[in-house]
């Protein structure tokens, strides 16, 4: 298919890919293995001399993303086209001749090139694989590569042990850019990096870029990486874009919760600032389980609240956290505190009041909660807990503490040009949601 200049050099839809986990072959004959849901339905484009970056927490896809987009791993489902190509579809040898056009720089500048081999090698085995060059002209190729990437020919006789990081990340540069490709996925290039040689790796880039027309795809989960080199950014999480756009709208509001987090953690100048930094409750969820509705509400600080609730929105939050405190413990010692010193103490012996105490300080709640109804259910719910009835403390929780957010999963709602936010905060079904603005 001709491509135009207006159309994308790579295209992906509904691109998924799961692993299987649990188990050994007795797991998977009683039928006990999970699926780990590491991308489940991304959709992106990348244009003719663009850089999109892609940003998120350790486990959030953003590798088997990268990866899948080159066929190194195989997806689930979905297609991945280039040039209108599904590369999905394409046989191994014909892979093997698009990777010509797209290849990848690898996050560990050390673990990805051969220590057995020379540098010259190392640069030149592409040129070797895809019969581009050999003898003097291979030479000259390998030279002129290494002095692109700000080394030199005597470089070429060393081994990759002799080098520094950065200098390593400019050989396996120097080693994507030997076929002459036409978009270069970067995972992770400069996390293993001084910060003070990342800014020069992300400078070549650049140049390296605007000298041969190059697409980025740049994987980080920095924030700040992205920043200065990205054309557009996409923040991933649990295998789910939250937000896409342009930088500049990206970096300023309108935000996604999760992308207003991540953008709260960037390190400022002064050691002392502590500003507006927002600080998400509990972890990750398990890719092998994620939470139904929006991935994210089980973090969220902008959960919305029920229909006919209006509390604070930091008691809510900490409501929301006991509730699911609730739901995944087994025992009343996996939702209370269990202090230095009294990790055998007996919490059934507990008195009502010291429950309360213990509850209230676990999850930061006041004494009262702002709201008389959610004050009575709390109260009930700790009746429950205080009896031993764990499964109605549960349940009267649940009942009562159920946002819309547990219950639908946000489409990527248009809040400017090319700017998408997947949240029902920008759903217009919740236009009075006073968290819709910060």
């Amino acid at each position: 298919m001709a491509r135009t200049a207006d159309s994308p050099v790579l295209e992906v839809e509904d691109l998924t890919k799961y692993y299987e986990s649990g188990g050994g072959l007795v797991d998977t004959l009683l039928g006990r293995s999970q699926e780990v849901k590491a991308l489940d339905g991304v959709d992106l484009e990348l244009y003719p001399g663009e850089t999109l970056g892609i940003v998120g927490e350790s486990g959030c896809g953003k590798t088997t993303l990268a990866r899948s987009l080159l066929q190194l791993i195989e997806p689930t489902a979905g297609t991945v086209r280039y040039e209108g190509e599904d590369l999905t579809a394409a046989s191994d040898d014909r892979l093997r001749a698009l990777r010509k056009d797209i290849q990848y720089i690898f996050q560990d500048p050390f673990a990805s090139l051969n220590p057995r081999l020379t540098v010259g090698d190392i640069v030149g085995e592409p040129l070797d694989i895809h019969d581009i060059a050999e003898g003097e002209a291979r030479a000259e190729r390998v030279s002129d590569l290494l002095e692109t990437v700000g080394l030199n020919q005597r470089h070429a006789h060393r081994y990759p042990h002799e080098f520094s990081g950065g200098q390593r990340q400019r050989i396996g540069i120097a080693r994507a850019l030997a076929v002459d490709p036409e978009v270069i996925v970067c995972d992770e290039p400069v996390s293993a990096l001084d910060v003070s040689v990342q800014a020069q790796i992300l400078n070549l880039l650049a140049d390296l870029q605007s000298e041969f027309g190059l697409s980025y795809i740049v994987i980080a989960h920095d924030l700040s990486v992205v920043e200065h080199i990205a054309d557009r950014v996409g923040v991933l999480y649990l295998g789910e874009f939250a937000e896409i756009g342009p930088t500049e709208d990206v970096f300023q509001p309108p935000y996604h919760p999760y992308a207003e987090a991540l953008l709260s953690a960037i390190p400022e100048p002064d050691p002392g600032w502590e500003g507006d930094r927002i600080f998400l409750s509990g972890d990750v969820p398990s890719p092998l389980n994620p939470p139904s509705g929006c991935r994210f509400h089980t973090r969220c600080p902008k959960v919305i609240q029920p229909e006919g609730t209006d509390m604070a929105q930091s008691e809510w939050r900490s409501l929301m956290d006991l509730t699911q405190r609730l739901r995944s413990a087994d025992s009343l010692k996996a939702v209370t505190a269990v202090q230095e010193g009294v990790e055998n103490e007996d919490l059934g012996q507990l008195s009502r009041s010291a429950l309360d105490t213990r509850v209230r300080a676990e999850f930061g709640l006041p004494d009262p909660i702002g709201d008389r109804e959610a004050e009575e259910v709390f109260g009930t719910a700790l009746d429950h807990l205080h009896d031993g009835a764990f499964e109605a403390a549960r349940t009267v929780m649940s009942d009562a503490f159920e946002s819309p957010c547990e219950r639908t999963d946000p489409a990527l709602f248009d809040v400017g040009d090319d700017h998408r936010i997947a949240c029902l905060l920008y759903d217009d079904a919740y236009p009075d949601t006073p968290t819709r603005t910060g």
